[in-house]
């Protein structure tokens, strides 16, 4: 389950999400479905109570990383953001030339730049925290189904 969910969340395919999201549901059918054959075997009631308490509270994880996973920055904040990344420097730009007289030189050419930089800055980081399962930022989630997988075996 832990490498189809690892596999399930590094897709951006929407059509092949949707097949693999059916498959995660299957599985957690079938495993509940052990869980309820588990019965016959002569386990008790409580213990099986807690068991579909946990694959419940796995189904409700799954739910949340799925929507995590869905959830993407409105277009029009976005569309915002590179407006004036773009034109922040050039509507400023005469205002820092004109106080080229009551500054240092030197502020002219580290303001415009100091923005740029911070405005770009946190355009890069909006664009890293777009997909929390790609890998690609220090923040990303991170499923280990390979180390678990190694620990069944």
């Amino acid at each position: 389950m832990l490498l189809r969910m690892k596999h399930v969340f590094k897709s951006n395919d929407p059509a092949a999400w949707l097949e693999e999201e059916k498959k995660m549901y299957v599985l957690f059918s079938t495993l509940s479905g052990i869980t309820m054959e588990l019965r016959n075997y002569g386990v008790q009631s409580g213990e099986i109570s807690r068991v579909s308490q946990y694959v419940s509270k796995m189904i409700i994880a799954f739910d949340n990383m799925r929507i995590v996973h869905r959830y993407r920055t409105p277009v029009t904040l976005r569309a915002y953001s590179k407006v004036f990344i773009y034109t922040f420097p050039i509507i400023y730009g005469p205002y820092f030339a004109s106080t080229f007289h009551d500054f240092s030189a030197q502020l002219e050419y580290v303001m415009p730049i100091l923005y740029s930089f911070i405005l770009v800055s946190l355009d890069n980081i909006q664009d890293q925290l777009e997909d929390p399962f790609d890998e690609v930022g220090e923040d990303d989630i991170v499923i280990e189904a390979d180390e678990t997988a190694k620990l069944l075996n």
